[in-house]
């Protein structure tokens, strides 16, 4: 696996995600891929009366991730406190937010990050729609 980081200018790519879900599909998506994604951030949303993720956990890997293009942040249920938590930062970080992150999604993210934040979110969501489907035998 590659472990070099691209030397060109992506858009960044940000995973806000219950518990570990998103480190899951990170590990999967650099097996299917046969390279590092370390270039992807990931914050794992937790809240319960022990902890809690707050903003400033979400903006540092917001800011980490922005090389200047603009960041895709890819949480994974619409409505949901990560959900709910990037949104509110929105206006504030600049970042673009899609929901219902899967596999599909994530993949063509990362293929895709050369594009511009805004078209990267449209490419990500039809990617993770297409790969929805209903199978009757």
């Amino acid at each position: 696996m590659s472990t070099e980081p691209s030397s060109e200018i992506a858009t960044g790519l940000v995973l806000v995600t219950h518990g570990q879900i998103g480190q899951s599909l990170l590990d999967v998506a650099e097996f299917i891929l046969a390279q590092s994604l370390a270039e992807v951030g990931f914050v794992s949303f937790r809240q319960s009366a022990m902890e809690h993720t707050g903003e400033a956990e979400i903006k540092r890997a917001i800011k980490a991730a922005d090389q200047g293009q603009g960041v895709l942040v890819m949480a994974d249920i619409g409505g949901a406190s990560p959900f709910n938590q990037v949104a509110s930062l929105l206006p504030e970080c600049g970042a673009e937010l899609v929901t219902g992150l899967n596999l599909a999604m994530l993949i063509r993210a990362w293929n895709y990050r050369q594009q511009a934040a805004h078209r990267l979110a449209i490419l990500a969501a039809e990617g993770a729609i297409r790969d929805i489907r209903e199978y009757q035998s």
